[in-house]
């Protein structure tokens, strides 16, 4: 196993669009953090300060930086299709690596990806934390910490789907442009065509983005204006509630071991020519 991760790490880290790729992660995660204090100031009566307070920041975070996977998900659809351009996976193989242990060193690379991607999450979410929370105990501090476990499965998912989606096509414009529109296009038009049914929640990328929801705001915003006066239910049906989130994981999980098996298949039949 260090063996297939070496070996990729070896061809990640010479691989320029990668490089670049991450680096554009890191600026657009600044440049979000940056962002919404600005904005902070333009909204009346609410203070977007009071979600990078704990326990609220965990939550707050994991959901504003959701989308970002995507983009983990583009850097694998081009690392797996430049491998078919390059015979890459080919020669591999010649040198006598299995297509299973091809398979591995992917998910192997996507492990690691997912968690740098929630150490990040992690770590910027105690930085802000730390910053602008008035009252601090260990209890406050780690509160919601446990929606990090969810956020490293979604960015799994996300990219094990992007693996599927360049194994399948290993044309790079054409993974990267099929992904995109499943992503922006397919699931939204899907999730209007089904909103009057319940099974628009078990919709693959719709399962996935609920790992991390929208937080309670009405909720936040009432405890931080020590309102003694319950919060109206109906007000609260503006955020779709969905599945339970045991079912919401569990749901994930399916769907990732259905791909992961499907990219099985598709190396094991595929030719490397």
């Amino acid at each position: 196993m260090r063996k297939l991760l070496h070996i990729e790490q070896i061809k990640l880290l010479n691989y320029n669009p990668f490089r670049i790729t991450i680096a554009l992660y890191f600026v657009a995660f600044a440049l979000g953090i940056l962002i919404y204090p600005a904005i902070d100031k333009e909204i009346p009566v609410i203070s977007l300060s009071d979600l990078f307070r704990f326990p609220d920041v965990w939550l707050f975070l994991a959901w504003i930086t959701e989308p970002y996977n995507a983009v983990l998900a583009l850097v694998v659809i081009m690392i797996t299709t430049k491998e078919f351009s390059d015979h890459t996976f080919k020669t591999q193989v010649v040198f006598g690596l299995s297509r299973t242990d091809l398979l591995l060193q992917k998910l192997l690379a996507i492990a690691l990806l997912s968690l740098f991607a929630t150490l990040l999450v992690g770590l910027t979410s105690m930085a802000l934390g730390f910053i602008y929370s008035y009252k601090l105990t260990l209890k406050i501090a780690f509160g919601n910490s446990w929606i990090l476990g969810r956020y490293l499965l979604a960015s799994f998912s996300y990219m094990t789907i992007g693996l599927m989606v360049a194994l399948l096509i290993k044309n790079t414009a054409l993974s990267l442009i099929t992904f995109l529109a499943l992503r922006v296009f397919v699931d939204p038009v899907l999730w209007l065509l089904l909103r009057n049914h319940e099974i628009k929640w078990y919709l693959p990328f719709r399962t996935v983005t609920r790992l991390t929801p929208v937080p309670d705001l009405i909720e936040i915003f009432q405890r931080k204006m020590n309102s003694s006066e319950p919060v109206d239910e109906a007000s609260l049906e503006i955020l779709p509630k969905g599945l339970p989130p045991w079912l919401t994981i569990l749901m994930v999980l399916l769907y990732t071991g259905l791909v992961i098996w499907a990219c099985h298949r598709l190396l094991q039949r595929r030719r490397f020519t």
